[in-house]
């Protein structure tokens, strides 16, 4: 009788094993470098981003957008709310680029964050609430425009209490201080554009204290790519840098001018030892490690 040559079963099993190892090796390096080229694609929405916002500063006689929050009460009465996320659309065209590849709800309702019934927003007219926007008549503009929510502006200037607007914006009447690029002392080292997962308009130094989305524990508000996050400066350019580093070495006392390496705010009065318990807890959240 001829002799058939065939795997013995262990040979099987060893070349399944093989091809196993080999898969958990390279699957990681496909992930880190799918997950490289969302940064990239990121980076890229942020700083289209970041020149819409420079363009509407040169057409603004030097200022930033206003941020939003509060509906804009108009002459008429309508409320409308505003936000620089839409206060920027004639300049970029394209609501594209506000999702960023990354982003783990990309299919979840456009939200009207910035009218958040919170405290003194309460008066906050058509809308009542953080909720997903109903009927295409809303007055509430980025159910036009189709903005989602991956980006915010830094508290420096697109927090409401940064530009005086508290109790409200009354178009008709008195109106908010916006912040003017030519205020900022070093716009090549202050945040201006960054990654987020949370609706609101701005992010700050606060939510870097550790802060936890509310569906992954293991993941702060901060998108991030491989460890790292994009983030956009004042004058335009835009780098990946870990979260928990836009801080700094912290060597300044209360009282001081922030230096160059704390990219948040550059105003005295900033107090560095508080500064240095919320990036403790920021390199404890271990998407940011």
């Amino acid at each position: 009788m001829k002799r058939r040559d065939a795997f013995t079963l262990i040979e099987l099993l060893v070349v399944i094993a093989i091809i196993a190892i080999l898969a958990a090796i390279l699957f990681p390096v496909f992930e880190r470098a799918r997950e490289q080229a969302n940064k990239t694609s990121c980076l890229s929405n942020m700083k289209q981003i970041a020149l819409g916002i420079l363009q509407y500063n040169q057409d603004y006689d030097d200022c930033l957008p206003y941020p939003g929050w509060m509906p804009a009460i108009a002459p008429n009465g309508r409320t409308s709310c505003y936000s620089w996320r839409w206060a920027i659309q004639p300049y970029v065209k394209n609501t594209g680029i506000s999702l960023c590849p990354s982003y783990e709800r990309p299919n979840e309702p456009i939200w009207n964050w910035q009218c958040s019934r919170w405290g003194d927003d309460a008066n906050s007219g058509l809308h009542d609430g953080v909720r997903p926007l109903p009927a295409p008549d809303e007055t509430t503009l980025e159910h036009y425009h189709g903005w989602r929510r991956s980006y915010a502006g830094a508290n420096s200037w697109a927090h409401r209490g940064t530009v005086g607007w508290w109790n409200g914006w009354i178009v008709s009447g008195w109106l908010p201080n916006p912040v003017k690029m030519s205020s900022i002392p070093r716009p090549a080292t202050l945040i201006q554009v960054l990654e987020s997962r949370e609706y609101f308009h701005d992010l700050g130094t606060w939510v870097v204290d550790g802060w936890r989305i509310w569906f992954d524990g293991n993941k702060g508000w901060f998108t991030s790519h491989n460890g790292v996050s994009n983030w956009t400066f004042m004058d335009g350019h835009a780098k990946a840098m870990k979260v928990c580093a836009t801080f700094g070495a912290l060597r300044w006392n209360l009282g001081d001018t922030p230096p160059d390496d704390y990219l948040w705010e550059w105003w005295t009065g900033v107090d560095p030892n508080v500064l240095r318990g919320w990036q403790q807890n920021c390199w404890r959240v271990p998407e940011y490690r």
